[in-house]
């Protein structure tokens, strides 16, 4: 249970119980020098700065080096915030229609509840995923803090009676909710050594998933059993369990906040300003125009003037934005084709869940007899490109998924067969997104923030424009007897316009990084 002591609540106890230390503790937990810090303070050479690193590979203050047990705790948490805090997007709409009369408005501006939280996911990251980076933050606090802000906001958003209210509120609910799918993989990726990560990243996007498929059955429970403010007080309710669930028994995990602790546990009693960490050293060379320029600017322009992200965020981009349209083409083909009641549309959306599941198995059993081998033979260095090869079937299940969900949505067709579709979109959207993230970290280890957070940037900004004009697109395309059949159709086609777009990365993909002054030639 020593890992508790690098939980907030923990630190805070230690802190307060610095001076009745037994001074050996102090001593073994500031052995913090490796031969070369050693060699150079015993030559007493002029060297400006000492740098504190591990204590050799076994160092058990390493997170990589944690038992599995709080190794599986960690990741079992991170699930867990993530779930709590994703569910927040789609637990919203099961309330639109009392939203509606409640507050006066029609449909369009009350769906921008569920856009401006998609569009707070999509601006968070931009400050807050630099911030985790920092070794004075670390993870631990950015979860902490921006979760307890997150829980604060719903108080005002399910007391409010007007969109001046619940807009903003909902705005600023995704943008303090966001570290948590944006830090979450970095957490991951601090304690699981590289061979083992995709696994759990894999894991970790069980969360991620049943959140905005959970959300609908959940919020209709609430909805039927109280109105729809209790939407939101059951939102901050599981958000408040996972936030005390996290005080106690979260450890920070941030590699350079650690060497940073120890560095400065070392000034302190040695009285010597030398010793620092290179995440230290690092800062100290960033202007706030740089830090401005790598935050802000970067990741729109790799967005932008690479071809590879460019053509890739595009596809996710729609992927994602397909999600969120599920919201309104559901409430269309299982309330006015079906006469579902709102619990019974909550429980159409299992069908994704059950897909996840399917592609985790089969997802992970590739990696295993594939992928793996192939990284350990290389030593590491598999070619990005081969990482592609996962996405060649994935793209074929969302022509099947659109087209089948689209001419099967009518009533003279058992509401088995538009459920059942939905498995494919899950299918070919976890795989996609799996090995795409870890394709474009490949090409440009070197800018893995910038990117992820331009993808973030993009994706959610498409998927926040989706569910504004969804119903219009079904209502007005038709037809009577399929009213989302169409529609699905034209997202069908655009979808297999996107199909080659793996396939020619893979081929080209060689050629486009070694022209670029961004992605990695290897």
């Amino acid at each position: 249970m020593s890992f508790l002591r690098y939980t907030f609540f923990g630190d805070i106890i230690c802190s307060l119980n610095s001076r009745k230390k037994d001074n050996k503790d102090e001593d073994e937990l500031t052995k913090v020098e490796s031969q070369n810090t050693a060699r150079n303070k015993e030559e007493d050479t002029d060297e400006k700065d000492i740098i504190v690193s591990w204590n050799g590979e076994k160092d058990p203050e390493n997170p990589k080096n944690w038992p599995l047990a709080v190794k599986s705790l960690v990741t079992l948490q991170i699930c867990l915030l993530t779930f709590s805090v994703y569910i927040g997007s789609a637990i919203f709409t099961p309330g639109e229609f009392e939203m509606m009369q409640v507050m006066h408005v029609g449909q369009v501006p009350i769906t921008l509840g569920l856009t401006m939280f998609v569009c707070g996911y999509a601006v968070g990251p931009l400050l807050f995923s630099p911030l985790s980076e920092l070794p004075q933050v670390g993870r631990l606090r950015i979860y902490l803090g921006t979760l307890l802000v997150f829980i604060c906001l719903q108080i005002p958003t399910a007391l409010g009676n007007g969109l001046g209210v619940l807009l903003p509120m909902r705005f600023f609910a995704g943008f303090f909710g966001s570290p948590a799918l944006a830090t979450g993989g970095a957490t991951l990726a601090d304690i699981w050594q590289p061979w083992l990560l995709p696994y759990f990243i894999c894991t970790w996007s069980i969360g991620a998933v049943a959140g905005p498929v959970l959300g609908p059955l959940l919020g209709a429970a609430m909805v039927v059993a109280k109105d729809w403010r209790w939407q939101f007080w059951f939102l901050m309710i599981l958000c408040a369990f996972s936030f005390l669930f996290l005080l106690f028994f979260m450890p920070e995990t941030s590699e350079s906040y650690f060497l940073y602790r120890r560095a400065k546990k070392l000034r302190e009693d040695r009285n010597d300003p030398r010793y620092t960490t290179e995440g230290e050293i690092s800062n100290r060379e960033t202007t706030l125009s740089r830090l401005a320029l790598e935050t802000l600017w970067r990741p729109v322009q790799l967005s932008i003037a690479e071809p590879i992200v460019l053509s890739l965020n595009v596809y996710i981009g729609l992927i994602y934005a397909i999600l969120y349209l599920w919201f309104e083409a559901f409430p269309i083909t299982f309330q006015e084709v079906y006469h579902f009641t709102l619990v019974e549309l909550g429980l159409t959306y299992m069908g994704f869940m059950v897909g996840v599941f399917i592609a985790l198995v089969f997802y992970c059993l590739a990696l295993y007899k594939f992928a793996m081998p192939k990284y350990k033979a290389t030593n590491g260095k598999l070619p990005p490109e081969e990482l592609l090869k996962f996405d060649f079937p994935a793209t074929v299940c969302f022509p099947i998924c659109l087209f089948w969900f689209g001419w099967t949505s009518r009533a003279s067709v058992h509401w088995m067969a538009p459920i059942a579709s939905t498995v494919f979109y899950s299918i070919g959207a976890f795989v996609m997104f799996q090995s795409t993230f870890q394709y474009l970290a490949a090409c440009y280890p070197n800018h893995v923030a910038s990117i992820f957070a331009g993808n973030d940037l993009f994706r959610s900004g498409m998927a926040a424009a989706f569910p504004l004009f969804a119903r219009a697109m079904f209502h007005n395309t038709g037809p009577s007897y399929a009213p989302v059949g169409w529609g699905c159709t034209i997202l069908g086609v655009i979808s297999c316009i996107m199909i080659p777009i793996p396939f020619v990365l893979y081929k080209l993909g060689t050629i486009l990084r070694s022209k670029s002054k961004f992605a990695t030639s290897e």
